[in-house]
């Protein structure tokens, strides 16, 4: 099966990526023009292809296929058989090795998942949502759709679900909580950073999650570039999605213990709190 054969399967709808490579193994996401292509994102997939295993290399998001053929003239002077096609749904992640990398949490979000006529309001004609107060509530720690178990058919397991970042800014340097713009957004999301070495050099990066859309992410990317004008969307791994809301979850059952959150439930047992990360 071909390469293009697959851009039909598990597509997200309306939105563009540039494909730069395609491999059996995972490559490094580094490419040398991602300084000319400011608030765009690189980003691997992986596909099962009659029984194997391929990755790719992908360049995105683009609104419009005009608007990713513009950049594919930049593209190719470093990748020449690089080709466009829609957006892939799933089993995309953002870091090189989510185990190795560090998180810190700097803003958690716990509430409620956004309903379609607030992210309306995330259009840079609209005012920004109001700022959420952060709550604890009900009974269970919610991590998001884990994978399913196998059915008694033997079926096999459902892959997660697919979900999505803003990145504000990368850097070399450390990024200093006290120094970032206070936006009201921030108080609906989460705001982490992580840390890695790439080329034997720690790195960083914030990041505003977490979305179930590339196309909703797009809209918060949008709202903050006034801000942060390199902020491009991402999608992230699972595993990245389920460890920054572990640590949401520590600093949660943190605040409760020492009394900075009060429990909405009549529940006592701080092990047993559930925060809604608004999505």
């Amino acid at each position: 099966m071909t390469e293009q054969a697959h851009d039909d399967v598990q597509l997200s709808f309306g939105l563009y990526v540039i494909n730069l490579e395609s491999s059996n193994a995972p490559m490094p996401l580094r490419v040398p023009f991602r300084y000319e292509l400011v608030g765009f994102s690189v980003f691997r997939s992986r596909v099962i292809d009659d029984g194997r295993e391929r990755f790719r290399l992908h360049l995105g998001y683009f609104d419009t296929q005009a608007h990713a053929e513009e950049a594919l003239a930049v593209v190719r002077k470093y990748y020449p058989a690089a080709w466009i096609s829609s957006a892939p749904a799933e089993n995309m992640g953002s870091l090189d090795d989510t185990i190795s990398t560090e998180f810190r949490l700097v803003r958690s979000s716990y509430a409620r998942v956004v309903p379609p006529e607030e992210l309306a309001k995330l259009e840079p004609a609209f005012r920004p949502p109001a700022p959420v107060t952060a709550k604890v509530v009900s009974s269970a720690v919610a991590m998001g759709p884990a994978t399913a178990a196998p059915s008694t058919g033997g079926h096999l397991r459902k892959l997660p679900k697919q979900r999505y970042a803003v990145e504000l800014q990368w850097s070399v340097m450390p990024i200093i909580a006290g120094d970032l713009p206070r936006l009201a957004i921030f108080d609906a999301y989460n705001l982490y950073t992580v840390r890695e070495q790439r080329e034997g050099q720690p790195q960083f990066g914030l990041r505003l999650g977490f979305f179930t859309s590339a196309d909703s992410a797009r809209q918060v990317a949008d709202y903050v570039r006034a801000e942060f004008s390199a902020a491009s969307v991402i999608p992230v791994s699972h595993r990245e999605y389920t460890r920054a809301l572990e640590a949401a979850r520590e600093r949660a059952l943190k605040a409760v213990e020492s009394g900075e959150l009060k429990r909405t439930s009549t529940e006592t047992e701080a092990s047993s709190t559930t925060m809604r990360i608004r999505e």
